[in-house]
């Protein structure tokens, strides 16, 4: 073979470095998940208890100031997901982001329903500490909101020892 048809092998390897030198750097965003601790983690579906497994919290600032966000999971699965500012009190339950509280109930991956109507009662809120507790209900209807599908959350109470920062 001359060394006019021979591959140019630095150009190859070059290339390899690069492409690998990506891959290993490549990061991958996930929610940090913890064990849930203290206090019971509990609710109610139409009647039915639900023990959380696992939540966790994210403390973030956006176009609307500080905001927290709460995911908790059953079985390795998302069934609640909350969006309110990081502060004690009650906060009602709405149907909008960055207005009282937005709740949602998480039936499966693909089925969700959004509160229309309850309150969040946060009574922990210490972001020093990493320590969120709150009592929440809510009347979520099926998203998309022309389904007249919905569900009523009873006796909820989350409490979370850890609060991750954007």
């Amino acid at each position: 073979m001359s060394n006019s048809t021979k591959p140019p092998f630095n150009k190859i390897v070059l290339c390899l470095f690069i492409g690998l030198t990506v891959f290993a750097c490549k990061k991958t965003i996930q929610k940090p998940v913890v064990p849930v601790t203290g206090a019971a983690s509990t609710f109610k579906v139409d009647g039915t208890a639900v023990k959380i497994d696992s939540a966790s919290a994210m403390l973030y600032t956006n176009a609307s100031g500080r905001q927290m966000d709460i995911y908790a999971y059953k079985g390795g699965q998302e069934v609640l997901e909350f969006h309110f500012d990081p502060k004690t009190g009650n906060k009602t339950a709405g149907t909008a982001l960055g207005s009282g509280a937005f709740l949602t109930y998480m039936a499966s991956p693909v089925l969700s329903y959004d509160s229309q109507s309850g309150a969040l009662n946060v009574t922990v809120c210490d972001t020093i500490a990493k320590k969120v507790e709150a009592d929440f209900n809510f009347v979520a209807k099926q998203y998309p909101y022309t389904d007249p599908a919905s569900k009523t959350i009873t006796e909820g109470h989350i409490s979370i020892t850890k609060i991750n920062k954007q």
